[in-house]
């Protein structure tokens, strides 16, 4: 579109007709096709404008408060009721106490978690199996490498 058309567009577009702005129009088929599409445009949006004095018909105000109250309790509400959260306190206690029991019980305390040393049980009486100890000498060579590699341990 050429720069004179643009300058009067507005003019043209409100309802005045400029005499050199026909004349242009009659002369140039590309400022004509684009003013057809911009006059096309504008009455599409006029047809798009409402009523100046639109009011609601009668009793919308009062449907749409209905419609409000009647919509169903939201799930979060059920926690606001005082009966069910004094239920629900007591059920989270009677939980807490089972866990803690359960756990208490369960907790191993039992001699095989003693620090005491364990005791072997063989078919030998352990006296003879003491002295058995004693009297070999590989024994007690193995017995003195274990003390050493338990003393020079290191984390």
């Amino acid at each position: 579109m050429h720069q004179h058309i643009r300058e009067n567009l507005e003019d043209y577009l409100k309802g005045e007709n400029p005499a050199e702005f026909h004349a242009h129009l009659g002369e140039c088929a590309e400022c004509t096709e684009e003013l057809q599409s911009l006059v096309a445009q504008s009455q599409l949006l006029r047809s798009l404008k409402s009523a100046p004095d639109v009011e609601p018909r009668a009793g919308f105000y009062a449907r749409v408060i209905e419609r409000i109250e009647s919509r169903p309790a939201s799930i979060w509400s059920v926690f606001l009721d005082r009966k069910f959260g004094f239920r629900l306190a007591v059920a989270s206690a009677a939980l807490v106490a089972l866990l803690g029991t359960y756990l208490v019980t369960s907790e191993p305390s039992g001699p095989e978690y003693s620090s005491a040393p364990a005791v072997v049980l063989t078919d030998t009486p352990q006296a003879a199996q003491v002295s058995a100890l004693e009297n070999d000498p590989r024994q007690q060579q193995q017995r003195d490498a274990v003390l050493v590699d338990l003393a020079s341990y290191h984390q």
